[in-house]
């Protein structure tokens, strides 16, 4: 005898006991330890996180363990005990399918909760209006199989209707979800595919039972083994796929624990970084200010006349502290928006007058710049006129250091909102480079060359200004660059 020869035997001789009342106490026996694995672990989670779709699936497994509890009793006294089956005929079949049949409603919809994530109540009516169905047929059909085993005592119910009715409506509940599914695959998300492939294996079970009754009678005992293991791998896969969301749930609860904990120091990092840029701030001022003195004097010679090299000197020196004394005003400005500490005095504002009336429009004219003011003379907008002005400030003083030739002053409405845009004529900013025009300091390249004048700061004033009106800021780039800020009206 060979190997193959071997294992043929072998497997002859396990279908041959699976189709026993032994190997069917074996199978029930393990399917019960294995729903109560998987009952125990959702009920688990269940405990902590009290989600509702959690519920229905303790409900399902549980349910699918009861069954199988109490078919493994039967089975045993059967086995052990020398209990006639025919005795448990009235109601142990169909109590056996009901509770299957119950249990597959609830996991059904249990696995397509999220395609009813948004629709709990149409979920619970779902699950409520199948149950009362089920429950409906199943009386029915225990009534009949009721007068058929008080005539015929030892009738197979595996070989009667009402068994072949009771599996083509488990094909039907196994269905449903398996269509639920195709058509929300993207609400099901990655696990999908995997839920669709365990109904699929879950229905050859019924499907086989079925062909044994409209083909043999039901006394196909190849068909029986056949059929025996679909249901226990499919709900290997269920519980694969629910053991896998349990597991990324809580890799995103870690994760959430761990990006809490970043927030809170990064939070208090900020606030120890505003208070000493505060400090800082405040602290250089008096120098500033003590600095800008004395060069004063030294201009209007209170301290002896001053030659042409010491004079150029003064110069240079009182240019750069009124830059130090910009950038420390911007770098007070932002950290105040930034811990949101500055309000907004909204008021009706002539958007042309504000724009019109200002003193940066000498710097474009010795430039040799042309501005176009596009503006409707008689446009209102609900703003902080002096925040707004900043912002222009800030978006005007950068075009005019980018222009070449003109700069283009709009407004534009929209339907809920309006656009003011600033835009020049200049060499333009890279596209990936756009997004990044708004951080603190940044610098894009060639376009923001070390000879231009600002703090690096104005932009990101600009952006927290706007945001605190409720609007948004970007910037386009082709010929030149053009910036639109966008406030609700």
């Amino acid at each position: 005898m060979n190997a193959f020869e071997l294992l043929i035997i072998i497997y002859h001789s396990i279908n041959s006991f699976m189709a026993t009342d032994g190997g069917e106490l074996l199978k029930k026996f393990v399917e019960l330890f294995l729903f109560t694995v998987v009952t125990y672990m959702i009920a688990s989670e269940y405990g902590r996180s009290k989600e509702r779709h959690l519920k229905y699936l303790m409900i399902g497994f549980a349910a699918l363990a009861i069954d199988k509890l109490i078919m493994s009793l039967v089975f045993s006294s059967i086995v052990f005990g020398d209990v006639r089956l025919f005795i448990l005929n009235p109601f142990l079949p169909i109590l056996d399918l009901f509770l299957e049949i119950f249990a597959l409603i609830l996991l059904t919809n249990s696995f397509i909760y999220p395609i009813f994530a948004d629709k709990v109540d149409a979920l619970k009516r779902k699950i409520t209006r199948e149950t009362f169905i089920v429950i409906i047929i199943v009386l029915i059909i225990e009534a009949f199989w009721l007068v058929r085993v008080t005539h015929e005592p030892t009738a197979a119910f595996r070989s009667e209707l009402s068994y072949l009715f009771l599996e083509l409506l488990k094909i039907m509940v196994l269905y449903s979800p398996i269509f639920y599914i195709l058509s929300n695959l993207k609400k099901m998300g990655k696990y999908g595919p995997h839920i669709m492939i365990a109904f699929i294996v879950a229905m050859i079970t019924p499907a086989t039972n079925v062909i044994n009754v409209v083909f043999f009678g039901g006394a196909s005992n190849n068909l029986r083994v056949f059929a025996h293991p679909f249901l226990f791998i499919s709900v290997l896969l269920f519980t694969r796929v629910t053991y896998l969301k349990l597991v990324d749930k809580a890799t995103i609860k870690r994760e959430l624990a761990e990006t809490k904990e970043k927030y809170v120091r990064e939070h208090e990092l900020g606030k120890m970084k505003d208070e000493f840029v505060s400090t800082v701030s405040h602290e250089l001022r008096t120098p500033i200010t003590s600095m800008k003195l004395y060069l004063a004097l030294l201009r209007q010679k209170k301290f002896g006349a001053l030659k042409k090299k010491q004079q150029d000197a003064v110069s240079i020196v009182e240019k750069e502290t009124n830059r130090l004394s910009k950038l420390i005003a911007d770098i007070l400005n932002l950290s105040r928006l930034e811990a949101k500490k500055t309000k907004l005095k909204l008021e009706n504002v002539n958007i042309y007058k504000l724009v019109k009336n200002n003193l940066y429009y000498n710097l474009a004219e010795q430039k040799g710049v042309e501005i176009e003011n596009n503006i409707s003379k008689k446009f209102i907008a609900t703003v902080d006129p002096e925040k707004f002005k900043q912002v222009f400030i800030n978006l005007f003083s950068n075009a005019v250091n980018y222009a070449r030739r003109k700069i283009s002053i709009s407004v534009k409405e929209g339907v809920n909102h309006w656009d003011f845009i600033v835009e020049d004529d200049g060499p333009g900013i890279e596209k990936e480079k756009l997004e990044k025009l708004f951080d603190k300091f940044y610098r894009v390249g060639d376009y923001l060359t070390k000879d231009k004048k600002g703090t690096g700061l104005g932009l990101a004033i600009v952006k927290n200004i706007v945001e605190l009106h409720n609007g948004e800021v970007w910037a386009e780039s082709k010929k030149g660059t053009r910036f639109i800020v966008r406030l609700p009206k």
